[in-house]
């Protein structure tokens, strides 16, 4: 009986589900309401076959405070934040281990900005996203991760690369639903919206020294000795062809804009004030269904990896950025 009650209790942590029954007491507790098994349309891929990410959050801002007991108990409404979380339950002798970005911040190919993405682009509204790119600033960024087993000594990254990858396929359905819905509203209630993709874990996360050598890992005889445990970070993910063909797929129910007489009426205001087409609704539309680089690096590509421990933290991080992005919104006339 014991034996048989390990295998079920293992197999059940494993399933993620008592991780994202976590996650999502955290989520509803300040303010959001939550979704499990959030589903998007997946072309034919040979590289990742499921079609759904764990946990889709959603809160209106201004956030409800503590004493409140649902979002319906805010202020007015003064734009939406959603939040994607994939979850992954790990070997409590597993550990997550991620190669930092070595470049200096002016010459690295990784903006730190943009990992909540600001998108007041299809809305009357503008906003200034500097509180959203200092919460980047202050994050460790990098470029890869693996899991290591501490006991057995295996060292794998498939079950990582296939949550990130999970995410990265949800965010143009994510992107492509936002639009759709908030263009139909009328222009003092088609609010600008932030989103950002989480990936959750029990496993703890240390960053390599950018210092360390193979003589100071050979040296080592802790994993602490050669990196620095953190609460959470933000890595980079390029996007495959794969991944490209399927954007482009979705955003390309965007092109239905040029018809639609509010999205006319926001795009000829926010030309009128930035007297430039970049950044305009039809100019990212367009792009991404040329899967442009630039405009795919700034939607796609930026996850934030998170310990399960720290997440209550980072939700109320990521709610005091919302906030003080919201704060800065005007109307264009």
């Amino acid at each position: 009986m014991e034996k048989n009650a390990e295998k079920w209790k293992t197999a059940l942590l494993s399933s993620g589900m008592p991780l994202e029954l976590e996650a999502s007491r955290v989520l509803v507790s300040k303010g959001f309401i939550v979704n499990s098994n959030y589903k998007y349309d997946q072309s034919d891929s040979r590289f990742i076959k499921d079609i759904s990410v764990g946990l889709h959050a959603k809160a209106n801002a201004p956030f409800p405070g503590a004493n409140e007991k649902s979002p319906s108990q805010a202020n007015e409404k003064s734009g939406q934040l959603e939040l994607l979380v994939e979850c992954r339950h790990r070997h409590s002798d597993i550990v997550w281990f991620f190669l930092p970005n070595p470049n200096p911040g002016n010459a690295s190919p990784i903006m730190q900005e943009n990992t909540i993405r600001v998108v007041d682009n299809f809305s009357s509204y503008v906003m200034e996203s500097d509180a959203a790119a200092a919460f980047d600033a202050a994050m460790p960024v990098c470029q890869k991760g693996l899991e290591v087993d501490t006991v057995k000594g295996d060292v794998d990254e498939t079950s990582f690369k296939h949550g990130l990858s999970q995410l990265q396929y949800a965010i143009p359905h994510l992107l492509t639903e936002n639009v759709i819905s908030h263009i139909e509203e009328e222009t003092e209630q088609n609010l600008p919206f932030l989103f950002c993709p989480v990936f959750l874990t029990n496993s703890k996360l240390f960053v390599l020294n950018k210092s360390a050598t193979a003589e100071d890992i050979e040296a080592s005889s802790r994993i602490q000795d050669i990196s620095d445990e953190v609460p959470y970070l933000m890595i980079y993910l390029d996007y495959s062809k794969d991944f490209e063909g399927r954007c482009v797929s979705e955003i390309s129910r965007l092109g239905e804009l040029r018809r639609n007489e509010k999205a006319m009426i926001v795009e000829r205001k926010r030309a009128g004030y930035y007297g430039t087409r970049f950044n305009l609704p039809f100019t990212i539309v367009e792009s991404l269904m040329m899967a442009d680089r630039s405009y795919m690096d700034v939607f796609f590509t930026r996850f934030i990896i998170c310990n399960n421990s720290h997440f209550p933290i980072l939700v109320d991080t990521v709610r005091e950025i919302t906030e003080s992005v919201l704060e800065t919104k005007k109307l264009i006339e």
